[in-house]
């Protein structure tokens, strides 16, 4: 059975005419004749009795109508979503760790009320992790910083934070890389385009970080600072997450590359009901 079985079963069934039912169709009436009659003979079944000149449905053929027109409104629902796609279903959405932890929860809690059948599953990472995962189509999207040029890409730029230097309680004002030639960096692995900014920031001065901690998140860089273990670079909204300020201090990070500019990517023509949803919420609201 085919599409064309179900919607000849259907017209006829609610037309009562071989007639009627060719011309919905667009069809010559042997043509509908022909196909009723290879159907019953491929079911082993009568599905129409006549009556007074109408085609009746017999109990068999009321039982196929009935799963007829579910089927034809599932076929109809998934062609109007193929042509007019409605956001809704699994959204694989890539974050640095940072906006996940400060901007991006009011977006994604507007997404959840407007969009009820939608399912985000939010991954963080550093950028260049993110970066592959959205090439590799692991991710739907992404937001990262520092997004290379490429032609596989669309973008849209979200945000721009700074980035400052934090220390321990007590450190002294840090102006250069000179003033923390002997302390401990603080940072993630390589591929975040953070420390790639800090470190550059040494190269810059002729300097190479005494030592690099390598760590798993922002809270542990917090953490790990405020007891003294070395220094690290963090977007400024992050502190606003971290209750203790008096166990450290906060130093600018005296650097062209101090402003960072954040960009939902996502893959060129894989622009998806989801992604344009989430587009519309960031524009319409301050992240």
């Amino acid at each position: 059975m085919d599409i064309t079985d179900f919607r000849t079963v259907i017209a006829l069934a609610e037309t009562g005419s071989i007639t009627a039912t060719a011309k919905l169709l667009c069809r010559v009436p042997s043509a509908i004749t022909s196909r009723v009659q290879n159907l019953e003979s491929q079911l082993g079944t009568v599905l129409f009795v006549r009556s007074n000149r109408r085609f009746i449905l017999t109990a068999e053929g009321r039982a196929l109508y009935d799963n007829a027109l579910k089927i034809i409104e599932l076929v109809t629902t998934a062609e109007q979503q193929a042509t007019r796609p409605q956001p809704g279903g699994l959204f694989k959405l890539g974050a640095l760790d940072s906006m996940a932890a400060t901007r991006l929860p009011i977006p994604l809690a507007h997404l959840y009320r407007q969009y009820q059948s939608m399912s985000v599953e939010l991954v963080t990472g550093i950028s260049r992790t993110l970066f592959d995962a959205v090439l590799n189509h692991e991710l739907d999207a992404a937001f990262i910083a520092d997004v290379p040029v490429d032609d596989r890409l669309e973008r849209m730029t979200v945000y721009t934070e700074e980035l400052v230097i934090i220390a321990a309680a007590n450190f002294p004002p840090i102006k250069s890389p000179h003033d923390l030639a002997h302390t401990t960096l603080l940072v993630f692995r390589d591929g975040c385009s953070y420390r790639d900014r800090f470190t550059t920031w040494f190269r810059q001065a002729d300097l190479r970080p005494d030592r690099l901690a390598e760590m798993s998140s922002y809270h542990a860089i917090l953490g790990a600072v405020s007891a003294g273990m070395g220094a690290g670079i963090i977007p400024k909204p992050i502190l606003d997450t971290f209750p203790s300020r008096e166990l450290i201090t906060i130093h600018p990070f005296e650097s062209k590359n101090s402003q960072v500019t954040t960009e939902l990517i996502w893959r060129k023509k894989g622009m998806t009901a989801n992604i344009r949803a989430l587009i519309d919420i960031l524009s319409s609201i301050t992240v």
